[in-house]
């Protein structure tokens, strides 16, 4: 009986623990909307209000959240006089990674660092790549893929290049790729066209359903920014207008407009611009923040045919 509830209650409980946490997090964007909106779009008396009700929501459920934190590893600041702190990364660090025949990208990554700390670091330890790299030539090296993939196309750079690395031998990326253009080209062809990305079909319920808003900023320098935004169901563009800024309220304005005119969207898409916090204030206020109807993703902010 109890192994009974237990399965039963193990599954709510998460459950209430992961709507708590989204809430929390909306709730929190939102708090930070309208404290950049108070004056500028919202009267203070009624943002004042608005905080009051968050901040109280906010201090009855920070108590209990509970948000997983990254485990991984990050190499440790040193202090000195003067400057940012330092990375610590020694040098039998970065000999050990380079035995597993990490890249310098990849060394980045592991220690939680820049690609430029890591090239400082291996030029201060006197450490070089080039010299770990073998010397033979390109008809051996031709002779020695062969052997290896014994006619799979299946077959890359990669797993080629693990494999020499198996038997002591450290060659470079774009050689071993020459190779294999030199020894099967046409399994180098068939790959290329049998591992090409396929992106997922895209689908909007009707119109109205999603919005899709965007701006471009290449022409910047000459003070013209246009923002647009485009119906995802029908590919109908809303609005579409060249301003001489990038603030928030001129998004706003536009935006309400294409709203006065074709209704308000269900939901809407958009980058992770400032230009955009007033919209997806309105539409967290107009729609409820918990339903999640304003969208900031970096990706693909407007639909591909």
């Amino acid at each position: 009986m109890l192994s009974l509830c237990f399965r039963f209650v193990k599954p709510v409980f998460l459950t209430i623990t992961i709507t708590t946490i989204f809430l929390y997090t909306r709730m929190h964007t939102m708090q930070s909307s309208l404290r950049w909106a108070r004056v500028r779009l919202v009267e203070t008396g009624l943002a004042g209000q608005l905080l009051d009700v968050i901040e109280e929501f906010l201090q009855d459920t920070g108590e209990d959240r509970q948000i997983p934190v990254s485990q991984g590893y990050r190499a440790p600041r040193i202090r000195g006089r003067v400057g940012q702190p330092r990375c610590l990364i020694t040098e039998e660090q970065l000999q050990f990674l380079l035995s597993f025949n990490f890249t310098v990208q990849q060394i980045a990554d592991i220690l939680g660092v820049s690609r430029r700390t890591v090239t400082q670091r291996l030029r201060q330890h006197n450490i070089t790549i080039r010299g770990r790299y073998s010397n033979m030539t390109n008809a051996e090296l031709d002779e020695r893929v062969i052997d290896l993939v014994h006619g799979n196309d299946e077959l890359g750079p990669d797993a080629v290049r693990a494999r020499l690395f198996g038997e002591g031998i450290v060659v470079q990326r774009r050689r071993v790729r020459q190779s294999l253009l030199r020894t099967n080209p046409a399994g180098a062809a068939l790959r290329a066209m049998s591992h090409r990305l396929h992106r997922r079909t895209y689908r909007v319920a009707g119109p109205n359903s999603l919005w899709h808003l965007d701006g471009n900023h290449k022409l910047i320098r000459w003070r013209i920014v246009i923002h647009g935004g485009i119906d995802g169901f029908n590919r109908m563009i809303v609005f579409l207008q060249a301003s001489n800024n990038n603030r928030s309220s001129t998004v706003m304005e536009q935006f309400v407009h294409a709203v006065d005119q074709f209704g308000v969207p269900s939901r809407v898409r958009c980058d992770h611009g400032g230009e955009n916090n007033a919209v997806c204030l309105f539409m967290d206020v107009f729609r409820g923040a918990s339903s999640g109807k304003c969208f900031e993703r970096k990706e693909h902010s407007q639909p591909k045919n």
